[in-house]
């Protein structure tokens, strides 16, 4: 979770650009097809409106002449065409739930892997550029850009159709208006549809001019909204800790400070949108006041029956709501434009690569190799120089050195998450292991959680079991399959000494061990370094620790300090 920020960044074209990629990708097929389909059968359904309107006029023109038998000769089509109707809208409806999934999860499965590729997780929270909440962007956003997407995508798409063929409609029926002003004789071909593209379009603009902040209300808002969340899940993970302190005044406090943002920001997206809803309400309450007064003429001259007048006033109002897509659905948008606008942000931090300066290659050899090391803060401000050093395979190396002097930054540069400074580091990664001081245990059975990050089948039960009983976890062997939320179970000792037991398991050539040990006794961490050096003898050892005791278990160290570093043999 970050510091919340009340600023809006501003909108780009770019932001657009996170609709395209499904479209061109593996799927695209499925995309085009399932999208053309629903297309069509709004184009039809579309067309069976433009049928119901001409029937209307027959209908009407011949009900009101009495002429009821003939009425009655024409309900069985209606009827045959209303049902066939029907079955075109729930089809289009169905296809396009199918596509607004398969969209979705293609989209959800492309963020994911560029949210877990090249460390971006952890640069969005660690890094000089961050995006907040990705867990909101990945899980709400994605969905709401493809459900709003289609939505008014299709919605825009049917006003459109509906817009061709009714204006051809209104066009014909609607007729010439003639004038004379100052002599001159005016024509105006088709003028009930011009009007009603004009009293339109001056709606659209005023809505615009008014409604445009609810974009960045709207933005702010989610904004919020996860910060909000991600507090509940803070107190969720840290329930024992924030219990041990009493912490539950200093939590309400933050959480009410999270729900007074939200209360502020709120106020604004109900000012803004009160702001549409009135305009578009306006609107709408007198749009018809235009087709009336057009329509005089005709009404004066007698040349309006009610059968013409049912079908112009049918295709006038489908023209007209056509033409107020943007009015009806521009709530909608605001909310679809900061969606993307949090997308494309989150697109723009994930894709920039890893700031240079501390290089880390691989290589084959069973060597860690530093060349040139120096450890800045990220403000360039120097924290320790390392210089050119090599750890050959099977040393044992112990770094120390007081608070604050880099010891943990250093594994972090070594494991490549910590690039301020210069130098390299080369060593074979795949055939390494970090264990840091805070142990990552997953959800889910006992076995996932000794098993990560590899599957649980990699291991099986014997070694296993073997592995929890070399870290005093035998007690634990019968529940291996039991689920559980295992990093509530365990205590802190408890999740060091199961990720030792993962290293027993895994067997790497370089272990690196950030206090890996700290929450131990000094028996049990005493027990948990003669197994890893009992069972891993040619493994490379480089264990950062406060313990003494630990001396006894390596042949090197390392006193990190503010000037150069100072390495020296140990002495058994």
């Amino acid at each position: 979770m970050q510091t919340t920020d009340q600023t809006t960044p501003p909108h780009s074209l770019s932001d657009w650009k996170v609709l395209f990629p499904y479209w061109k990708s593996e799927e695209k097929w499925w995309a085009w097809s399932l999208l053309g389909g629903t297309i069509g059968l709004s184009v039809l359904y579309v067309q069976s409106a433009v049928w119901f309107g001409a029937w209307y006029h027959r209908f009407f023109d011949a009900f009101f002449a009495g002429q009821v038998g003939h009425c009655l000769g024409m309900l069985p089509l209606y009827l045959l065409v209303t049902v066939g109707s029907v079955g075109v809208h729930v089809t289009q409806t169905y296809l396009t739930q199918v596509l607004s999934m398969r969209w979705r999860l293609w989209n959800t499965r492309v963020y994911l892997r560029q949210y877990l590729s090249q460390d971006a997780y952890y640069r969005l929270e660690h890094g000089p550029n961050r995006a907040d909440n990705p867990d909101q962007r990945i899980a709400d956003d994605l969905s709401q850009m493809t459900v709003q997407t289609l939505k008014l995508g299709l919605d825009a798409i049917d006003a459109v159709t509906t817009l061709l063929s009714f204006a051809v409609v209104l066009w014909n029926i609607g007729g010439v208006f003639s004038f004379d002003w100052h002599g001159h004789h005016f024509q105006i071909p088709g003028y009930l549809f011009v009007g009603a593209v004009i009293t339109t379009l001056a709606a659209s603009g005023i809505l615009e001019r008014f409604g445009s902040p609810l974009i960045g209300a709207n933005y702010r808002q989610q904004h919020f909204d996860a910060d909000l969340r991600a507090g509940l899940m803070d107190i969720r993970r840290n329930s024992e800790q924030i219990a041990f302190y009493g912490g539950e005044n200093a939590e309400h406090l933050r959480l009410s400070g999270y729900l007074s943002h939200i209360a502020t920001n709120w106020r604004s997206v109900v000012r803004y949108t009160w702001r549409v809803n009135f305009i578009g309400e306006v609107y709408t309450g007198i749009a018809t006041v235009p087709l009336w007064l057009m329509l005089a003429p005709k009404a004066m001259a007698h040349a309006l029956s009610f059968g013409l007048y049912s079908q112009i006033n049918s295709a006038y109002t489908q023209v007209r709501i056509s033409l107020e897509w943007f009015i009806f659905n521009y709530a909608d948008l605001a909310t679809l434009r900061s969606v993307l606008q949090r997308l494309g942000e989150f697109e723009r931090v994930v894709s920039q690569p890893p700031q240079s300066g501390i290089e880390r290659f691989v290589s084959e050899t069973p060597a860690v190799q530093i060349r040139n090391l120096v450890l800045n803060l990220p403000d360039n401000t120097p924290i320790t120089r390392i210089g050119t050093l090599t750890l050959e395979s099977g040393e044992r190396w112990l770094v120390r050195g007081p608070s604050g002097s880099g010891k943990s930054t250093f594994l972090r540069a070594l494991a490549g998450l910590w690039r301020h400074g210069s130098g390299d580091v080369s060593f074979d990664i795949r055939q390494a292991m970090f264990l840091p001081q805070r142990s990552y245990v997953p959800s889910g059975t006992l076995r996932q959680a000794l098993s990560y990050p590899a599957t649980p089948d990699r291991y099986d039960a014997l070694a296993c079991q073997q592995a929890l009983e070399a870290v005093n976890l035998a007690g634990y062997g019968h529940r291996m399959d039991d689920l559980a939320d295992w990093g509530a179970v365990l205590s802190p000792g408890e999740q060091q000494r199961l990720a030792v037991a993962r290293a027993l398991l895994f067997r790497p050539a370089i272990l690196f061990l950030d206090e890996a040990t700290s929450a131990l006794d000094e028996a049990n961490e005493r027990r948990l370094y003669e197994a890893l050096l009992s069972a891993l003898p040619g493994t490379t050892f480089i264990s950062v620790a406060h313990h003494e005791a630990l001396r006894t278990f390596h042949d090197h160290e390392i006193v990190l300090g503010r000037e150069n570093a100072v390495f020296s043999l140990l002495e058994k």
